[in-house]
């Protein structure tokens, strides 16, 4: 897994362009706000490597009681996604600022919810960064981290061709090949010392995504 210390100058605002213009993580982004909303009607959330802040955004425009911040370790991304607040109306509940996954820059037990929306294979300890989440989570906390699965299921490619069509998929499936994305193994051996913190722990996959649930809950 390697650590995304910056993006160039106007990568922020490629990458906010392109993402917007996705429906494959339009879907994501949407998929995981309304599950983080059907559970939590007030109280923070945290999203690590939240880019743009679409997902906060998404969260943000749904429950009005939700207080959410987005760290980044990409100050171009930062830029973007406290301008894609503004632009919506919500700088007020959703804010932005730097930061590392190992390193979160909050107090302990200060979050009801910690989210990560593909960026886990930026991690480059991501034992810490586990560690880390425990320490931010209040004692009924969860934590939810999504990423698209390295090694695809045969079924992947029927599915995406069948969702997004043949162009999205073969442009797809070259990325997942070029970019260092998690295995299921990563993420299983994540889940294994994931249980030393985290009283419940589950791990879903679906063929494209992994699904990560934390949970302090006694």
């Amino acid at each position: 897994m390697q650590n995304l210390e910056f993006i160039f100058p106007l990568g922020g605002q490629i990458y906010s362009l392109t993402a917007a213009r996705t429906r494959f993580l339009n879907g994501l982004y949407n998929e995981v706000a309304e599950e983080v909303c059907s559970e939590l009607t007030s109280g923070r959330i945290l999203d690590i490597g939240t880019g743009p802040g679409y997902l906060p955004i998404a969260i943000a425009k749904r429950v009005p009681c939700l207080e959410v911040v987005g760290i980044d370790v990409s100050s171009s991304m930062l830029k973007v996604a406290s301008n894609n607040a503004k632009r919506m109306g919500l700088s007020d509940r959703v804010r932005f600022q730097f930061g590392y996954a190992e390193r979160i820059p909050f107090k302990d037990q200060y979050f009801d919810l910690v989210l990560s929306t593909i960026s886990l294979h930026h991690w480059l300890r991501p034992t810490e960064c586990i560690e880390e989440v425990h320490r931010v989570l209040k004692e009924n906390g969860k934590a939810l981290i999504c990423e698209i699965k390295r090694d695809l299921d045969k079924r992947a490619n029927p599915e995406l061709r069948k969702r997004y069509g043949w162009l999205f998929t073969f442009l797809f499936l070259a990325i997942v090949k070029a970019d260092p994305f998690v295995t299921l193994e990563d993420v299983g051996d994540l889940v294994s010392f994931s249980t030393r913190h985290f009283s419940r722990t589950e791990l879903k996959d679906d063929g494209i995504i992994l699904r990560l649930r934390l949970s302090n809950s006694k």
